[in-house]
């Protein structure tokens, strides 16, 4: 076997490393608002469900702006959409905290356009740059998602207390610097990635037609199980420090502090279930992860003083949901457009019914005064992430050798 050059390995390293930075600004900005939520409600005077819009905005414009990133990604190519994503998200960060309620919105809104193009442009990167090692990038790359939610998740709250909610969330334009800085690097040390679809040279898939009916039912089952997966994740996420305070009886930056480890707790599952994944076919791993999600939430639910327990179950069920679901997207693409395209429908359906998880969540505790109702429906929902599991094992995990080889193929 010809040996890799040097040179080679330091512009992917170069690039993982942006890759990295670049999934710690995706969700992190939403992360930020609940350890600070109650001190913006007082100020601002927002009842729960604007409170709830902070964090179902973002996932709103996910799903919704979805398919018009995907036009712009196709039209601008890879490296002016990175600098799109973080150009948008500095400037959200610092337009939110300081404008009033209808600023805080829009800022908002903004945040969410630009983590939008880069959810897309992220799996691209990964399907282009890392297709030997997909999995495994793909691993990291969540991981790096739940590194950033676990730094706002924990230091918003402190900060907060020396400086206010508002330069505690402002603080947080360090990242999106960051990344872009190592983007532009790292383009510097390598060609410029501003072309899709040259760049991949995949082999085709062998037989079309048969192959096309199961990939879109393939594509239907990921769409429901990551609407189930995101529901779930971001209706804890927006609720979580709230619910540990009024139920648990702790101080704000002690719930914060364990919002932070139930985040962190998912690099379990995001470099776990690559490694699973080598021997346990997805769909029995999608099955695993919704599983995963009823347990924890039952447990919090009953037990919230024992959160070691249901922040590792549900650490499980973060990650690993995530990395089983996007591998899958990469493994049903035969080139980097149709990852393109398959990856913004599952995303844009996913991330736009998920947006009313964190509202749904917070009108049941409203309306009924208590938490047990809100937990009891993402219960529920874990079911569908289960029963998508369970499609997929039927259809998709029994045809493997027609939609999963070709991809292997091209990537020995």
């Amino acid at each position: 076997m010809p040996r890799i050059p040097a040179v080679n390995i330091n512009k992917a390293l170069l690039v993982l490393f942006a890759l990295v930075v670049l999934g710690m600004n995706l969700r992190s900005p939403l992360t930020a608002v609940p350890p600070v939520l109650q001190s913006i409600r007082n100020d601002l005077a927002l009842n729960a469900t604007l409170s709830g819009l902070l964090t179902s905005i973002p996932v709103l414009c996910f799903g919704v702006l979805t398919p018009l990133a995907s036009l712009l990604i196709a039209r601008i190519g890879i490296n002016k959409s990175m600098w799109f994503t973080l150009v948008g998200t500095a400037i959200g960060i610092l337009f939110r905290p300081y404008t009033g309620t209808l600023g805080m919105l829009a800022g908002t809104f903004l945040l969410g356009a630009a983590l939008a193009a880069g959810n897309i442009v992220s799996l691209m990167i990964i399907a282009r740059d890392f297709r030997q090692r997909m999995s495994m990038v793909t691993g990291i790359y969540t991981s790096s998602l739940n590194i950033g939610t676990m730094l706002t998740s924990s230091l918003t709250a402190p900060i907060a207390l020396f400086t206010g909610w508002q330069f505690a969330l402002a603080s947080w334009v360090w990242l999106p610097l960051f990344a872009l800085v190592l983007w532009l690097y790292s383009q510097r040390r390598s060609a410029p990635a501003t072309s899709i679809s040259p760049e991949y040279n995949p082999l085709p898939l062998q037989s079309s037609h048969p192959v096309s009916g199961i990939r879109k039912i393939a594509i239907a089952a990921l769409s429901a199980g990551f609407v189930a997966h995101l529901f779930i994740y971001y209706g804890i996420t927006a609720w979580l420090p709230s619910y540990l305070i009024t139920n648990g009886g702790m101080h704000a930056a002690t719930a914060g502090g364990i919002a932070s480890i139930f985040q962190g707790m998912a690099l379990l599952g995001a470099f776990g279930v690559p490694v699973l994944n080598r021997y346990i076919k997805s769909g029995y791993l999608m099955v695993a992860m919704g599983v995963c999600w009823g347990a924890s939430i039952l447990f919090m639910s009953f037990f919230p003083r024992l959160w070691p327990v249901w922040c590792f179950i549900g650490g499980i069920a973060q990650g690993g949901g995530f990395v089983v679901i996007f591998t899958l997207i990469m493994q049903l693409s035969p080139d980097l457009d149709d990852n393109r395209r398959i990856s913004a429908m599952v995303q844009g359906i996913g991330y736009t019914l998920a947006s009313l998880g964190p509202i749904v969540v917070g009108q049941f505790h409203e309306m009924s005064g208590q938490w047990r109702h809100s937990w009891e429906c993402l219960t529920g929902v874990s079911v569908i992430m289960i029963l998508s599991g369970v499609i997929i094992i039927t259809i998709v995990d029994k045809t493997t050798s027609r939609i999963e080889r070709p991809v292997e193929d091209g990537q020995r």
